[in-house]
């Protein structure tokens, strides 16, 4: 029985020993990046509770995209509402500042939005009880981040 244990164990070790790289290669490749051409995204799907997905829609299109807008903030790359799946829609955001973006609590971004939404609803208490009704309407969500390489077509958007 050790045999066979031992033998798991080994056989799992050299699996993992595949991918690998020598300390060596390491060395002289100087440090490891995604490339110049690199862009950075976060992807956050969310399911809202059961019922909710229209007010949710209704409050970003009639509520925070204008306050987007009148911020002057970017828009999110894409936005996908599922008919299928586990999710009932997916937010595409990209990271301007690569994974330093991640680093901020409250962005620059953010703070601008949230002043023009504070203001295109009539002030503080009633911005954050749409922001509250808003969560309120969620289930779940999941954020990822991720990235992918700029090509050409890319630079003419």
């Amino acid at each position: 029985m050790i045999i066979i244990k031992w033998g798991k164990v080994l056989a799992v070790a050299a699996a993992l020993m595949i991918f690998a790289v020598p300390a060596s290669a390491q060395d002289d490749e100087g440090p490891v990046t995604q490339g110049d051409d690199a862009r950075y995204v976060s992807v956050t799907h969310v399911k809202f509770k059961t019922g909710k997905r229209e007010r949710a829609m209704e409050i970003i299109a009639d509520h925070f995209v204008p306050a987007g807008v009148a911020a002057g903030t970017p828009d999110p790359l894409g936005v996908i509402h599922y008919q299928t799946g586990e999710w009932d829609a997916l937010f595409v955001w990209r990271l301007e500042g690569g994974m330093a973006d991640l680093e901020w609590y409250r962005s620059a971004d953010n703070i601008k939005w949230r002043t023009a939404l504070v203001e295109q609803e009539g002030g503080e208490e009633a911005a954050g009880a749409l922001v509250s009704e808003y969560q309120s309407l969620i289930d779940e969500a999941e954020t990822d981040v991720g990235h992918y390489h700029d090509t050409e077509e890319d630079d003419d958007e």
